[in-house]
């Protein structure tokens, strides 16, 4: 059975249920988006006319949406555990970050002739409407693109900040992100590969920063994959929503902010000058410490956090290579990068 119809079957028995509806909606059409790599992920189009729930013997009209999303699998890198909903979730009840709420969750049995990425989980989530800022970031309007910028700083700053205000996003060491056995909340757990901030002894010795466990790091909640191919936006550089929070894990947050410098800022510099290279590296910076504190020190800092993370990235990707899932993941994120895994939109 195809991806996309079981995607579909998903969809409309889901909000059947959750909606309370006397019949399952009509699927118009399904489709992959251009982005996103953690989960098989579609875009699934309804019938929203003539549709009626259950009121007490009654019927009434109801509000079935235009489209959703629905995502099969999308285990952690970290963990090989899919926690995106739960993750979704407590950043929806903690935050007003724009990020879709998460309208189902479970599980679904898949016959031999189908292969789902990791496991059998599923989750449907609310449609944001806007642009893949990755798609259009080198090619925005100047003051839209810093605009934008400034707007992942402070997001991210802010996304830092949540364990001040709730206990259960507050950590005191770095790790990954788990289901709980109940498979009801996320849990800390130990990381099952080398992570950027307990890296090798040798490491540790030679890089002038604070790692894991020393003074000064500061765990905290992070994306995990904050970039620009996994924003939505409006022309204008308005972040509508945030996306794929399938590798959010524990980390420093220095080293957090200092890997998402490299994704909306350091990967440009063959195509902006230097002088708005570092006009962007000041609106994100100063978006960020809005809400989150940034050390005196942290540009000296940011470079080694940078090779470290580009050591760690290597060192992972080797690891999950390594694995039939791991190749087939990164496959189908190649695939993605280069434009050859998608549909088109109706």
């Amino acid at each position: 059975m195809e991806s996309s119809t079981v995607a579909e079957q998903i969809t409309a028995t889901a909000l059947e249920s959750t909606l309370d509806l006397e019949s399952p909606p009509t699927v118009r059409s399904c489709w992959r988006p251009a982005a996103g790599s953690v989960a098989e992920t579609f875009v699934v189009a309804l019938e929203t006319d003539g549709l009626e729930t259950a009121d007490n013997g009654n019927r009434r009209a109801t509000a079935v949406p235009e489209r959703v999303v629905c995502k099969l699998g999308g285990a952690s890198v970290w963990t090989g555990d899919v926690i995106e909903p739960l993750v979704l979730e407590r950043v929806s009840e903690s935050s007003s970050l724009p990020v879709p709420a998460v309208i189902a969750t479970g599980s679904v049995a898949i016959g031999e002739d189908h292969e789902l990425a990791h496991g059998d989980r599923w989750a449907l989530y609310e449609f944001r409407d806007g642009q893949n800022a990755g798609e259009c970031y080198q090619t925005l309007e100047a003051n839209a693109r810093r605009r934008l910028v400034a707007q992942a700083g402070v997001a991210l700053g802010y996304l830092h900040s949540l364990g001040e205000g709730d206990s259960e996003l507050a950590f005191d060491r770095v790790g990954g992100l788990a289901r709980d056995s109940g498979a009801e909340s996320l849990e800390w757990t130990e990381l099952e590969c080398w992570h950027a901030l307990d890296p090798p002894s040798g490491f540790r010795a030679v890089l002038p920063v604070p790692l894991a466990g020393d003074d000064g790091c500061r765990p905290v909640l992070t994306h995990g994959d904050f970039q620009p191919s996994n924003l939505l936006v409006t022309p204008a550089g308005e972040i509508t929503a945030i996306l794929d929070w399938g590798n959010a894990h524990v980390t420093h947050a220095e080293y957090a902010l200092a890997r998402a410098e490299v994704r909306f800022v350091d990967l440009h510099t063959h195509r902006f000058s230097g002088a708005e290279c570092e006009r962007l590296r000041t609106v994100f910076r100063r978006g960020y410490a809005a809400h989150a504190t940034l050390s005196d020190g942290f540009d000296e800092r940011a470079l080694s956090y940078k090779l470290l993370w580009a050591l760690q990235s290597g060192a992972n990707y080797v690891r999950i290579a390594r694995s039939a899932h791991g190749r087939q993941q990164l496959w189908r994120q190649c695939q993605r990068l280069l434009g050859r895994d998608t549909t088109a939109t109706p």
